[in-house]
């Protein structure tokens, strides 16, 4: 009898993958793809992120090419996946992921935040795979040993959020209070997301393993960052890096140390620019970190962009 109260909680069979789970050797990876056309443009998530975050830029883009977005490991439909979950366990999975989908070879690799480190090393790693690369508000390896105080401070209140969180998804009490306040207590970016994948981004986003794949990667973050400083630059692989104009992601620390803080993250963003010889640099100015929630059509003409640009360059050889 004691199964019971799980399954009266855990109800992810509500919804369905939207797209396909995939075999990449110890466990399953979901993606969901769309479009048609070459390159294929692929989606890595942040910190904390997965498939429906990209919901509003991929409807977009799979007007005019082929376009997958998917769940690393332990996150929406996936299954979790070994540990550490450092990056290049990430692009391992993902390189597999890819061919075992037969997802059409050359990709345009699109990073978000912590997404940006699976992104560039992928592309250093598999070269003649990638035809290019779109960072958005990346993270940069450097940026522990940069940042004020009160950046850690911040990182270290988001391991004791997720453990909390953790807590009570197991307990049941996540479902509840969700039940209870319903999109109310949903995070803002659900309200910008079509009325009917609002349910389903709540119920299956926030299961007792997404908390658990969070504290994973932070655990692991550290190491992550080390494998990508000695990962060395992209050549002249095209490259742009959007960067956000609205500095949320400091907003809770002391004032100086916020002002500092955006200081040190656009001089990095600058850094990231650096990283091939043919790279340019956008603003967001509408923007805080979560540039493909907040301003999804600059993100959607950045990939048409580069796109028309491949694809230029493909035709006239």
């Amino acid at each position: 009898m004691h199964h019971f109260k799980e399954t009266i909680y855990m109800s992810p069979n509500s919804h369905p993958p939207i797209g396909k789970l995939v075999d990449v050797g110890s466990h399953q990876l979901h993606i969901y793809s769309t479009g048609e056309g070459s390159p294929s443009v692929i989606f890595e998530s942040g910190g904390a992120s997965w498939s429906l975050d990209w919901n509003l830029v991929q409807t977009e883009v799979a007007k005019f090419t082929s376009v997958s977005s998917y769940d690393r490991a332990g996150f929406g439909w996936s299954d979790s996946g070994p540990k550490p979950r450092t990056s290049e366990q990430i692009v391992t999975e993902l390189h597999t992921l890819l061919t075992n989908a037969e997802i059409k070879k050359p990709y345009i690799l699109v990073g978000a935040s912590f997404g940006g480190h699976t992104a560039r090393l992928f592309s250093k790693k598999f070269l003649d795979e990638v035809a290019g690369v779109i960072l958005l508000d990346a993270r940069h390896e450097a940026i522990n040993s940069k940042m004020p105080p009160a950046w850690k401070k911040l990182e270290t209140a988001g391991k004791g959020m997720y453990q909390v969180m953790l807590l009570a998804s197991r307990l049941g009490a996540l479902t509840l209070l969700g039940k209870l306040a319903g999109e109310k207590a949903a995070p803002s970016i659900v309200m910008k997301l079509p009325p009917e994948i609002r349910p389903m981004y709540l119920e299956v986003g926030f299961q007792p393993k997404y908390f658990q794949s969070n504290l994973d990667e932070l655990a692991a973050s550290g190491e992550s960052d080390r494998q990508l400083s000695t990962t060395g630059s992209l050549g002249n692989i095209p490259l742009t890096v959007i960067r956000h104009g609205i500095p949320d992601l400091f907003a809770s620390m002391p004032v100086e140390q916020a002002e500092q803080a955006e200081t040190v993250w656009q001089e990095l963003q600058k850094d990231l620019a650096k990283q091939s010889s043919n790279s340019q640099m956008l603003v967001a100015e509408k923007s805080g970190h979560g540039i493909q929630i907040d301003q999804p059509g600059l993100v959607v003409e950045a990939i048409r962009q580069m796109v028309e640009t491949i694809r230029g360059v493909s035709t006239s050889k």
